[in-house]
């Protein structure tokens, strides 16, 4: 009898492939496993096996032309044409379905200790293409029945031509579910002796692998319910906007990443010994971020291109600096600005970033506050990130990113010590910016934040 050999699902996303070679020409036997053809897709090379024993009869798609996945691409002759099939060593009772049944019909299987088992049939209801059990069977269709446990017998076929179709095969794994019942605890943990196997003597060499002690049987679950398989909404509001902005910043500047590990021992130290007076006095955290965002600024106005935008045309350096914060929230990252930053103090920086995040966190910013920023600080750190490429906020040519402060091992004076150490990451817009003037700028804020007395040069 001429089987067809079908292409298998390889991926969700896969729906297509292109016949590179054939391994097998018509005419010539095959037996099971033996690769047939070779399969080209957008992911991955495959070789589709034979299912079975046989002669190969015809090849139905010739190499280099592209195939859908479960289209036949030959047919192999099993040579069981005119016999017939060959009685089960266990002895199966088929019982007739009555024809009011709207549910499914079981068929009982005789075990090997006289007992049986219920196995439900497909329901009367489906529109089937072919005799039940004797459908067509794909590769991924044999797979799911070897999986599941299930008697092809008991499969009434709804596909094309009379092909078993994956839906086939689960509503026939629902069937058996629903006369049979399953359990989804999870088995309780085997009880290991406390006493060791004895070792073998001296000299004995131990040719195989002594067997388990427990054997463990991998247990097959039933499919998930479709309507509980996924969960979607629709993408609108600010995650609707957050994505468009990243978007269209890929699509318009070249994004290059420079990274900086920033000894920031000093200055975490000398925050460890005010935090607790600053919070006291002050009203809000001193954090590191106040003093970061000073040492850029500086930095801004010693490389004024990192502080600027462009268009098709023009290259716009501005003279003011308005620093970014980005603020996660609920609903989705939002960046106030801290205008004129440059002239702030620290104690100033400290309390309105606290305020605006505050703002951001439950709400309450208005246009003003997020808009006409120049350069942006995003700290990922804060949620333990160590490394990351951040993507610029349009129209600006740069952004930095900070990240979680630890303790390293560092050389100082040739010797080994702990420091606490971060490791900073700038994307820069390289249509306007070169490598060494970012690497450079990132540098001069390493200096700055590395002896925090050299901010003193600079402060009003």
């Amino acid at each position: 009898m001429n089987i067809e050999v079908l292409v298998p699902q390889m991926g969700e996303s896969v729906l297509e492939g292109t016949i590179l070679e054939w391994k097998v020409k018509v005419g010539e036997k095959v037996s099971v496993n033996q690769s047939l053809v070779e399969l080209m897709t957008d992911k991955v090379n495959v070789e589709i096996p034979s299912e079975f024993d046989g002669i190969l009869t015809a090849q139905l798609v010739a190499e280099g032309e592209v195939v859908a996945v479960g289209a036949a691409v030959c047919t192999i002759d099993d040579g069981k044409a005119g016999v017939a099939p060959k009685p089960a060593k266990a002895e199966k009772t088929v019982a007739k379905a009555a024809p009011s049944q709207t549910a499914a019909s079981t068929v009982a299987v005789a075990s090997s200790g006289g007992g049986s088992t219920s196995v439900a049939t497909p329901t009367s209801s489906v529109a089937t293409t072919g005799a039940i059990g004797k459908g067509k069977l794909s590769p991924k269709v044999r797979m799911m029945i070897r999986e599941y446990g299930i008697d092809a017998s008991v499969i009434s076929p709804t596909g094309k031509d009379g092909r078993v179709k994956v839906e086939d095969v689960l509503r026939a794994v629902e069937g058996r579910s629903t006369t049979s019942g399953f359990s989804t605890d999870t088995p309780p943990p085997p009880v290991l002796p406390m006493s060791a196997a004895p070792a073998a003597p001296v000299g004995q060499l131990t040719m195989e692998p002594a067997p388990p002690k427990v054997k463990v049987e991998i247990r097959v679950f039933e499919p998930m319910p479709a309507n509980l398989r996924e969960t979607r909404s629709p993408l609108a509001g600010a995650r609707k906007m957050i994505s468009d902005h990243m978007v269209n910043s890929e699509a318009t500047s070249v994004h290059v990443t420079t990274f900086e590990e920033i000894d920031l021992t000093e200055l975490a130290e000398w925050r460890n010994e005010i935090k607790g007076s600053f919070r006291a006095t002050y009203g809000a955290n001193i954090t590191f971020l106040p003093f970061i965002m000073k040492a850029v600024c500086i930095a801004l106005k010693e490389f004024p291109t990192m502080n600027a935008s462009m268009t098709q045309d023009e290259i716009i350096v501005k003279n003011y600096y308005n620093i970014g914060v980005a603020v996660a929230r609920e609903e989705g990252l939002i960046v106030p600005v801290i205008k004129n930053a440059d002239r702030k103090s620290i104690v100033e920086l400290a309390v309105e970033i606290a305020e605006l995040g505050d703002k951001a966190r439950t709400n309450r910013l208005m246009p003003d506050d997020v808009s006409d920023g120049t350069f942006t600080l995003t700290n990922a750190g804060m949620f333990g990130a160590t490394g990351s490429t951040p993507i610029i906020s349009q129209p600006q040519v740069a952004i930095l990113g900070i990240h979680a402060i630890a303790k390293k091992p560092w050389v100082v004076n040739d010797e080994i010590v702990i420091r606490h150490i971060s490791n900073f990451g700038m994307s820069f817009d390289h249509r306007l910016i070169d490598g060494h003037t970012a690497v450079q700028f990132l540098h001069r804020v390493h200096e700055y934040l590395a002896d925090v007395r050299n901010i003193l040069l600079y402060l009003r």
